[in-house]
């Protein structure tokens, strides 16, 4: 109903035009009649103005043409946020194509995982892609859902301009970093709320990391390598992998009999301080290496918990491992009393640990995740590798100069 008026005034005007060409010359009537109203069911007619506020900067819109919503007003199907569906796998995979989007992350690696659960699930960052994506059209009243409008919409992108392109999927991840849920996507389509990975994750367990032709795997090895992954994903807001990482331990000769040592987590921050600053502005400081008897838990607990700070912690024999081992201290909470940091430990599997009157697990479902005390991490450290940035700042800009317009022919 809410389109009637709209409906009834354009057929009335494409009837008049027919009627008028009867008795007019050809060329007369469509100079006075047809063009005008092809014109103006061509135009862009977006609701709203050219330009919105977001967080203080100015952003410029897609325009988006009133008819486009005429005419997928009444959608055939809806998928919805928690639903899997065959299309939610074309969606994924359309927008996780590198040879269409090589420049920009709308979908990871993570959510679009071969022959597992996550690929046809609708998860969250897929959803609030989709809200972005309203927001700059416009619609930011819209719910998020797989429909013919947003595919309409989905299919537009590769006709926007790059500098559009980079400024949606700016916001996209900037919105994911100042709401807590940015980072990885889990096998079962659920968030951590981090970017966690595991060495003993089935996609690249296997893959040889080995030291004086021992033979050993990233699953065997690899811990090193799955630690610098979170912390780079973290700080530049893409998924980097533990192949990733692996690739570059080893093209620097950096392995050593227990993995890796503290010097390749320095090295390799200094290489690719900038790997991502020219698509977001982000870069990542080097950290500092702290031995033992230098590190003070409580102000570890505040510079993690309230200024934001990753650390890597290098453990020995003890509480969660039998040898030397790396893992990710990524958060710092009370739980009943009692203070616990949360541990991204990349090799799963919990029956290994001990000491359980001092660990704790978490509601996640994510195994690799675990609260520790104070008094167990401390006791089995060997040293701490401190990230000294705010891992949720996120420079928030607007690159293109000027709004950008869909112009979709109508069938």
């Amino acid at each position: 109903m809410k389109h009637t008026a709209f409906r009834r005034l354009t057929a009335l005007a494409l009837l008049m035009a027919a009627l008028c060409s009867l008795c007019i010359p050809a060329s007369a009537a469509r100079d006075a009649y047809t063009d005008p109203i092809l014109a103006e069911l061509r135009q862009p007619m977006v609701l709203g103005s050219d330009t919105f506020e977001y967080d203080g900067v100015s952003f410029h819109r897609v325009l988006l043409p009133r008819y486009i919503i005429e005419r997928y007003d009444e959608s055939e199907y809806a998928i919805e946020p928690g639903q899997s569906d065959a299309r939610v796998r074309e969606v994924k995979r359309a927008l996780y194509s590198d040879t269409t989007y090589p420049k920009n992350e709308f979908v990871t690696y993570t959510q679009v995982r071969a022959d597992e659960p996550v690929e046809t699930y609708f998860d969250d960052h897929l959803a609030e892609l989709f809200r972005t994506i309203y927001l700059f059209c416009g619609l930011e009243d819209k719910t998020p859902c797989i429909d013919e409008l947003t595919m309409f919409l989905l299919s537009q992108l590769p006709a926007l301009s790059e500098d559009m392109r980079h400024d949606i999927e700016a916001m996209y991840k900037y919105r994911l970093t100042k709401s807590g849920t940015y980072g990885t996507v889990a096998r079962s389509g659920k968030l951590d709320d981090l970017y966690y990975f595991a060495q003993t994750d089935p996609d690249w367990a296997g893959e040889i990391f080995e030291f004086e032709g021992n033979g050993a795997t990233l699953k065997d090895r690899g811990c090193g390598c799955a630690c610098a992954a979170m912390v780079f994903s973290t700080y530049h807001k893409v998924e980097i992998t533990p192949r990733w990482m692996r690739t570059y331990a080893l093209q620097d000769d950096y392995p050593v009999s227990y993995g890796l040592p503290n010097e390749y987590f320095e090295g390799i921050a200094r290489y690719y301080k900038n790997l991502e600053y020219e698509r977001y502005g982000t870069t990542l400081e080097a950290p500092t290496i702290y031995q033992k008897s230098e590190v003070d838990m409580s102000v570890l607990a505040d510079q993690i918990a309230d200024q934001g700070y990753l650390a890597i912690i290098h453990v020995v024999s003890g509480a969660f491992t039998s040898q030397e081992h790396y893992m990710v201290l990524c958060d710092y909470t009370e739980i009943d009393g009692k203070g616990y940091f949360l541990v991204a430990d990349p090799y799963v599997q919990p029956s290994r640990y001990r000491d359980w009157d001092q660990l704790r697990t978490t509601d996640t479902g994510n195994d690799g995740l675990i609260y520790a005390t104070s008094d167990v991490l401390y006791r089995d450290m060997k040293s701490i590798i401190l990230f000294a940035q705010d891992r949720n700042a996120f420079p928030l800009y607007c690159r293109t100069d000027a709004p950008e317009s869909l112009t979709a022919e109508r069938n």
